[in-house]
């Protein structure tokens, strides 16, 4: 007897297949019209015209085929299960890099989300996108186990020349990373001068991950602490998750103030 991996196999093997129920659903049609819309010879489109009559996807008046609610139904369910398979692949090699233990929400949430990845032939393709994604918004809050020159001058650019509100909560080694450039020094104490930066330091930050207004940008890196991509995401669940991790990071950190930034 077949089974329903049988029916799944059927229409997964062929692409001709999926778009004969396809061009179907979309509306009766005799056999020269699928043809037109399907690129198969008249015995291939015959076969599978039979093929899906038989499985009650597809019926039959005088010379015009259509689809059945049953065949509207599995085609809208195989066509759901391709976006969702295509969004696991989309997905699984930033996930690869994405603590487990901090993936404490449905995975199914990230479906939509930004994937950015450094490459080889554009390895400073992360670093833009956090930059522009920092710029994004009026208001920022993150927590972060890194620090770079170029995202303290992008944060100085916000805050010292701009109005956003800057709430960071960081760990003594990325402060320690400012420290060892003198440029970011002077950055950081000026931005700390200024009434919309706040800095916290905590040492138990388990990801680094930024807020911009609503939209939450998730850094991911691998074993050796190296970036190697990003998410992007306006999920309310993802967005709830992060707001969560700041303020509780946020709540078990100390305020850092301009005098401890020395080089």
């Amino acid at each position: 007897m077949a089974s329903a991996l049988d029916d799944i196999a059927f229409l997964a093997n062929s692409e001709n297949r999926v778009q004969v129920l396809e061009t179907l659903v979309d509306g009766p049609r005799g056999r020269d019209g699928v043809r037109d819309r399907v690129d198969a010879s008249r015995v291939t489109v015959a076969r599978i015209l039979r093929e899906c009559e038989a499985r009650g996807w597809v019926s039959r008046a005088g010379g015009e085929y259509e689809a059945t609610p049953l065949g509207e139904w599995v085609s809208g369910a195989f066509d759901r299960l391709i976006e969702e398979v295509e969004a696991g692949r989309r997905l699984r090699e930033g996930l690869q890099w994405f603590p487990s233990d901090q993936l404490t929400f449905d995975v199914r949430c990230l479906r939509d989300a930004e994937v950015v990845l450094a490459r080889e032939h554009d390895a400073t393709a992360v670093v833009r996108r956090i930059v522009e994604f920092h710029r994004s918004g009026d208001r920022i809050r993150g927590v972060s186990r890194v620090a770079a020159p170029v995202f303290v001058e992008n944060q100085w650019e916000l805050t010292v020349n701009g109005d956003t509100r800057l709430e960071l909560v960081v760990t003594p080694g990325a402060l320690d990373v400012v420290r060892s450039h003198p440029p970011s020094v002077r950055r950081f104490r000026e931005m700390l001068d200024e009434e919309n930066t706040d800095c916290f330091v905590h040492d138990g930050i388990p990801i680094s991950v930024g807020i911009v207004d609503g939209t939450v940008g998730i850094n991911l890196v691998d074993e050796d602490g190296v970036l190697r991509g990003g998410l992007v995401s306006e999920n309310e669940t993802v967005r709830a998750w992060a707001v969560d991790l700041f303020e509780r990071c946020r709540g078990r950190a100390r305020p850092v103030g301009p005098e401890e930034i020395t080089a």
